[in-house]
């Protein structure tokens, strides 16, 4: 790298309005009241918030429950989403995103039965 000219390899929500459509049961739970910063709504947020929630055990039962596995899943994917970025590895990069997108779903699935979901009702 140069002086003035960095280079970094990230990953970033194209589509935020894609994440909506996608998983809107996951976005509610991640980002209903109290949401302590302003902040985008893509896809890394969204794990982040998550799994945060799910640490914190705040996360509305059953969902507590229903969503742990695949939520733990999605939050290994984003570390080892951040570790290769950090390592410049763009093809264990692109494994890790689609584990995200993998797990959520799955958590998507599993949000859809329950009875009610915070800021859909």
């Amino acid at each position: 790298m140069g002086r003035v000219l960095q280079v970094r390899v990230s990953a970033w929500t194209f589509d935020l309005a894609e994440v909506e459509k996608r998983w809107p049961r996951l976005m509610a739970l991640g980002f209903t009241p109290p949401v302590l910063l302003k902040q985008e709504r893509g896809v890394l947020e969204l794990v982040d918030n998550l799994v945060d929630r799910l640490g914190m055990g705040v996360l509305p039962q059953p969902a507590q429950n229903m969503l742990a596995e695949p939520l733990r899943r999605a939050g290994d994917a984003r570390a080892r989403l951040t570790a290769a970025l950090a390592e410049w590895n763009a093809k264990a990069a692109n494994i890790a995103t689609d584990d995200i997108e993998e797990a959520l779903d799955e958590a998507e699935h599993e949000a859809g039965k329950l009875k009610s979901v915070p800021g859909l009702d």
